[in-house]
């Protein structure tokens, strides 16, 4: 079962030489080094815009992942944007393509499945391109050697959001990311949005779900994969390290109609 890229040559460079050549620009400034022992297990939360838009910004998180060594597994975790498919969506088995090769889909997929009591589901990652896009960042640092593991969710509930990081911290362990895909609010002027990704990051820093949860609806906050966050805060990580909040006004230049975009790493 394989999976190829949906959003090659929209959200990203659909040539691989041009993809490398914008990711080489983003990463212009880390040291390309040798394998390293396996990191320690990490979070990422990074946005999924075009790379024009929000590619920067994850950059940030992937090049703190890289200085900190080698992964073995990442397991990604998208909102669902089509609204296709059940209300937790865990990609069985098989691999997904990219303009940069190939990545298996980890063993431990279907130990999730079966803790969730759920059959694998491919319909909801068909057109999806929350999980997509953040490959290729991965691909270009550490080549194709680690597995994956998509996940997305169509629930996001902190119910969903808690069962799910339960079933993941059974399995994480050294050399294990898990990712969080989100934008922060969408289509208010550059202020606003800034404003409510503040309070987005308050709660993440006090490492809490629910505050995070509550400002999404309190404050109509709308960032795309707030359950895919919140995933990561139940999780247990210790450090949170707030990389970098900006919107896409930075480089579209439009400060009226922005998306909000952030960069953070937590460690356990």
């Amino acid at each position: 079962m394989i999976r190829y890229p949906v959003v090659a040559g929209s959200f990203y460079p659909e040539e691989k030489e041009e993809l490398i050549k914008i990711l080489d620009e983003f990463f212009r400034n880390l040291e390309k080094e040798g394998k390293k022992d396996y990191i320690n297990p990490t979070g990422i939360i990074s946005p999924h815009a075009g790379y024009i838009f929000s590619g920067k910004t994850a950059s940030y998180g992937y090049a703190e992942l890289y200085k900190k060594g080698n992964i073995k597994r990442v397991i990604i975790i998208g909102p669902n944007h089509t609204g296709i498919g059940p209300n937790i969506s865990v990609y069985p088995e098989g691999s997904w393509f990219t303009p940069l090769g190939e990545l298996e889909i980890d063993e431990k997929a279907k130990y999730i499945l079966d803790r969730l009591g759920i059959e694998g589901d491919i319909s909801a990652h068909r057109y999806e391109h929350s999980i997509e896009v953040q490959l290729p960042f991965l691909q270009y640092l550490y080549g194709n050697t680690f597995k994956i593991i998509p996940i997305v969710l169509g629930d996001q509930s902190l119910r969903t959001s808690k069962k799910l990081a339960n079933i993941l911290k059974e399995i994480v362990d050294k050399g294990t990311v898990v990712i969080a895909s989100s934008d922060l609010n969408h289509y208010e002027n550059h202020e606003i949005t800034i404003e409510k990704g503040e309070l987005i990051i308050e709660a993440i820093k006090d490492k809490d779900p629910e505050k995070l949860y509550d400002s999404v609806f309190k404050y109509n906050i709308s960032a795309c994969g707030y359950g895919c966050i919140n995933t990561l805060l139940y999780m247990d990580f210790l450090e949170v390290n707030v990389l970098y909040h900006t919107t896409s006004a930075e480089t579209f230049g439009d400060y009226d109609r922005t998306v909000g975009y952030l960069s953070v790493v937590l460690e356990k």
